[in-house]
């Protein structure tokens, strides 16, 4: 269902009110425009019989007995004839007659006064002496026309003023609905990574309430998550201390007991003791990532400290020779993340492939285009649908290694906090099967979610 927003319904709402108000206030005027104009050519055709029938007395004594005279019209030769007039004597009998008065007018009884015959304003009036009567009618659709030309000049100006007037409702609200924006984007902002107080100044009478009440909303959530964070740091931390001298006393004992019985039991302590201070550092970057420290101002090279962490894991007995860097001419990795928090992204990378990965077969670095880092393995293909949930926390894919689930989950929180992608593709590119990671960098600063 789509959507509008506050200031386009008020913009169009309010251009309609303005335009049904105008609308009803032309009609208005309208209406008391054309009362006003019948009033004034009402008064026209008054005046004009009452000054024409003392002419017409006149001119009726030189007439001849059953002679009827034809006059020419009241305007002058070469205009509109708008009035004409005819004059009965007291039987009624049309003595004189304008040369556009309508013949059938003439045996029609009138009374004193105004009437309508046919659409024609007529004004009939009697001389009481000599019983002459003069009757003066609008001989064209003038006072239609005249009101017509006023409800125009009503009609046009409105017309070229209502887009105007729209355009300045749209204005006006825009710029009354800038604390609104401003509100939004200052909410739409915060999200579980930046909870930084709302500003609650500046805001009208309307909206300083919401401020208040979401600014406050969103001092308790990071005042739990903060504690949630806290929390789970500490207990990572304090755990790192106590399971290491418990794995380093099952070594010992281990050692110790030799091919004794229980040996088996103690290698499997040993192997859940190990898992458990990987989950504890796990947990521990997660509590790191959680406060944003992936995040900095300044671009970074990047290529030394990948350098060092594939050099860290070529130097490991376990891993030996499988760990291979390839880095194409020109291909460099520089974006605003911070050293250690890239180095935790690409360890993690590998820690995952090296797990879940083919154990006869290499895990490959590869910077081939400028901030753009492969990390590719062998082994079984990964279905795509376990590839769309596979970097969610606490999410593996179908394999028998050990792993907390936490590996791609990490990195896939540097990268949203850089402003950079991650993206999964099994099989890897150019092979027939394992998986790969693609990671793209972003090279601005300041590109977070």
């Amino acid at each position: 269902m789509a959507s509008f927003s506050i200031a386009l319904r008020l913009s169009l709402g309010l251009a309609i009110g303005t335009g049904l108000l105008w609308i009803g206030a032309a009609s208005i005027s309208a209406t008391v425009m054309r009362h006003e104009l019948n009033e004034a050519f009402d008064e026209t055709l008054q005046q004009s019989a009452y000054r024409l029938l003392p002419l017409a007395i006149h001119d009726a004594g030189e007439l001849e007995q059953d002679e009827t005279h034809q006059v020419p019209g009241l305007d002058q030769p070469g205009d509109e004839n708008y009035f004409t007039y005819f004059v009965r004597d007291r039987d009624g009998r049309v003595i004189v007659r304008g040369d556009n008065a309508p013949p059938e007018l003439a045996t029609v009884t009138l009374q004193n006064g105004f009437s309508e015959i046919d659409g024609k304003r007529l004004f009939a009036a009697t001389d009481e002496r000599s019983g002459l009567g003069i009757v003066i009618l609008e001989s064209s659709d003038h006072r239609d026309k005249a009101l017509l030309e006023s409800i125009a000049a009503l009609a046009w100006p409105l017309l070229g003023l209502l887009p105007l007037i729209a355009l300045a409702i749209w204005v006006a609200i825009r710029v009354a609905m800038r604390p609104v924006e401003r509100l939004r984007r200052d909410i739409e902002r915060r999200d579980g990574r930046n909870l930084a107080p709302l500003s609650t100044e500046g805001h009208p009478i309307e909206l300083a309430p919401i401020a208040q009440a979401v600014a406050s909303l969103i001092g308790r959530l990071k005042t739990a998550m903060d504690a949630e964070r806290s929390f789970a740091a500490s207990s990572a931390h304090e755990l790192r201390t106590p399971i290491a001298g418990a794995l380093a006393q099952t070594q010992q004992l281990a050692l110790e007991l030799g091919q004794a019985p229980g040996h088996e039991r103690l290698k499997d302590i040993e192997q859940a003791l190990k898992s458990l201070g990987q989950l504890a550092e796990k947990l521990l970057q997660l509590s790191r990532l959680e406060s944003g420290f992936a995040r900095t101002d300044q671009v970074v090279d990047l290529m030394p400290a990948l350098e060092l962490v594939v050099r860290d894991f070529r130097a490991r007995s376990a891993v030996g020779l499988r760990v291979h860097l390839l880095v194409s001419k020109g291909a460099t990795l520089q974006a605003p993340i911070n050293v250690d928090a890239f180095a935790i992204a690409v360890t993690n990378l590998v820690q995952n492939a090296l797990l879940h990965g083919a154990d006869d077969h290499p895990i490959t670095v590869t910077v081939d285009r400028p901030n753009v880092l492969r990390v590719a393995n062998a082994g079984t293909i990964v279905p795509c649908n376990i590839l769309q949930t596979i970097s969610q926390p606490f999410r593996r894919g179908p394999t028998s290694s050990t792993g907390s689930g936490l590996g791609l989950s990490i990195v896939r929180s540097i990268m949203e906090q850089t402003g950079g992608t991650m993206a999964l593709h099994s099989p890897a590119t150019g092979q027939k099967d394992g998986f790969e990671v693609v990671l793209t960098l972003s090279p601005t600063p300041g590109l977070t979610l």
